[in-house]
């Protein structure tokens, strides 16, 4: 007997789940996600009505099969029987109530990019709870705003590395301006709630030219003489990279500062442009 404030319901596989206090869906893998995600929707919106249910299936089915294709996609890098863990399935349940809400506001591709990094080998406990939280976080952010983080991530943390020329960061930086631009001209109200949500903090006070700090910082072993030459030669060969910087320059892109769930967030979404990052480079 569970009692009379506990239910339990068992389908194929031997998924099982608990209604009191934590979800934990016992035996679960990859095969078994669309069972896992339909249970936390059924657990969280018991009494929808008609039409808002068949909204909230939809968007629920939807995550699954995105998150499922995110998870196949990523099979030499994920270890499958993580999705039996209670942290895990916490993580999946915050992304299931999330869609179910917002469908693809909720912004699903990026909660399974990080539901699939959640679950993979390279892991730690530090790197699991910013995962965690940027999962929560996601879903309170617009497409727009995290085109923003990501633009900030990229010009302000990611390094070519090996560039032998400036001309080579221009296919790069090319794909980097395609997502980076819905997020240039976002308000000053827009950038204090992505510092609400914790993806970022606002610090007035900082500035800086961004083409001396690439010259002298990770760019230096091109040896430029000085930040004019430098700012020529990215004008010549590397236009979108030029005008990356440029927005980022006029725009005061210094005054936001990352916070680790605002760079999980970002590399999230850089990933599904370049493929896999590292995660392990920023959050370590």
């Amino acid at each position: 007997m569970l009692g009379d404030k506990q239910e339990q319901s068992v389908g194929a596989g031997a998924i099982a789940l608990q209604a009191k206090g934590n979800i934990n869906v016992q035996g679960a893998s990859p095969e078994h996600v669309d069972q896992m995600v339909r249970l936390f929707l059924e657990y969280n919106f018991p009494r929808l009505r008609e039409e808002a249910r068949q909204a909230a299936e939809l968007h629920v089915a939807e995550l699954g099969e995105k998150l499922k294709a995110s998870i196949a996609g990523a099979a030499a890098f994920v270890q499958p029987e993580k999705l039996a863990d209670p942290d895990v399935q916490a993580t999946i349940n915050d992304a299931v109530q999330a869609s179910a809400r917002k469908g693809r506001g909720a912004n699903p591709d990026i909660l399974c990019s990080l539901i699939t990094e959640r679950i993979s080998q390279q892991s730690n406990d530090y790197k699991d709870v910013v995962i965690s939280e940027a999962v929560q976080v996601v879903g309170k952010l617009t497409s727009q705003q995290i085109s923003l983080i990501s633009f900030v991530h990229f010009v302000t943390s990611m390094t070519l590395q090996g560039a032998q020329g400036v001309a080579a960061m221009e296919p790069m930086t090319k794909i980097a301006l395609d997502f980076s631009t819905p997020g240039f001209q976002i308000s000053d109200s827009q950038r204090r709630h992505i510092a609400y949500t914790g993806a970022c903090s606002l610090n007035t006070i900082l500035g800086g030219d961004i083409y001396s700090a690439l010259r002298t910082g990770a760019y230096s072993y091109l040896n430029f003489p000085d930040d004019a030459s430098f700012k020529q030669e990215v004008a010549a060969s590397a236009p979108s990279w030029d005008r990356l910087l440029q927005q980022f320059s006029n725009g005061n892109f210094w005054h936001i500062q990352l916070t680790s769930v605002g760079q999980a967030i970002a590399i999230a979404n850089i990933s599904r442009y370049f493929g896999r990052l590292d995660y392990g480079i920023w959050l370590n």
